[in-house]
């Protein structure tokens, strides 16, 4: 049986710490190994009175840190391998994260999305992104704030879904969590007509198009969560309308939701600019943990192909 790896990126702050939290316990609830991984940041220029073995110094100093922080936890810890790997500005700490995740067969990652700033900072929005938009597997996403989820469990789980050829592939994800969390599905399709051009001519066909929309997610949603039910677990399904990303937003809030599990293109540079990113809206506005299904390449993740 394949052993789950858990890869939880650290730069001490308050958000990687509760990252860690989570991804002991995921750990421990998939029968895991956690890979506590911490990127050094080392100039590329040799600075005058810089020590020459910058490096092993900061490579003991972090993994001392993670030592302590692993015997500060309350609970049973799961096999874990410290590692230390030096960041620079030609390699930043995203493409450090996204290689040792691919050079070492991580399953999911756990990481923070608010990290130290200036010289010393890692787990920034703009990273935690970076490697979301490239990760090779699922990214689950922690925030730092009052609402954030305090508890290393989930009973509601939030899948949006576009009933595109990744939708399965999201919700495969969505089940291996759910069968771990003994957590109830929900699947949400958002019918976005919020913008729509009547020149007056004729009768308005904006109210019949709305209703075949919604009537067309309706059965597919039940379909889907017909597939779910078959496996054992509890899903429903729910179709709103609005803007995809404050839709999901507001439904995540109302709904009480613990996860939401999503997908994302892994769109880079021009074409997401253009195209935009539900998934990282999302990732910014809900008040829950957000986990990112990176479906732009065909790699298999928890066993389900692309």
């Amino acid at each position: 049986m394949k052993t789950f790896h858990i890869l939880v990126p650290t730069d001490f702050s308050e958000s990687a710490l509760l990252a860690l939290e989570h991804g002991i316990y995921l750990a421990n609830k998939f029968e895991g190994e956690l890979h506590l991984l911490h990127v050094a940041e080392l100039p590329t220029i040799t600075i005058h009175d810089f020590p020459s073995d910058l490096f092993e110094l900061a490579r003991k100093g972090g993994v001392e840190q993670m030592g302590e922080l692993l015997e500060a936890q309350e609970v049973e810890l799961p096999p874990v391998k410290r590692v230390v790997m030096s960041g620079t500005p030609s390699e930043p700490a995203a493409d450090v994260i996204i290689d040792y995740a691919r050079d070492n067969d991580i399953d999911f990652i756990v990481m923070g999305t608010h990290g130290r700033r200036g010289v010393r900072r890692l787990l920034l929005g703009s990273v935690t992104e970076e490697v979301i938009r490239r990760s090779p597997c699922p990214v689950l996403t922690m925030r730092t704030h009052k609402e954030a989820w305090s508890l290393p469990r989930a009973d509601r789980i939030l899948v949006p879904v576009d009933f595109g050829s990744s939708t399965r592939q999201v919700i495969g994800v969505a089940s291996r969590i759910a069968e771990h969390y003994d957590a109830s599905i929900t699947l949400a399709h958002v019918v976005d007509l919020e913008y729509y051009p009547y020149y007056g001519f004729g009768s308005d066909p904006f109210p019949d198009i709305k209703k075949d929309m919604i009537e067309a997610s309706e059965k597919k949603l039940a379909e889907l969560a017909a597939e779910l039910q078959a496996a054992g677990i509890i899903a429903t399904w729910k179709t709103v309308k609005g803007h995809p990303a404050t839709a999901l937003r507001d439904l995540a809030r109302e709904d009480d939701v613990d996860l939401v599990v999503i997908g994302s293109h892994g769109r880079t540079g021009f074409d997401r600019v253009m195209v935009g990113s539900v998934s990282e809206k999302v990732l910014r506005s809900v008040h829950c943990p957000v986990m990112i299904v990176n479906t732009g390449d065909e790699v298999e993740q928890f066993g389900i192909a692309a």
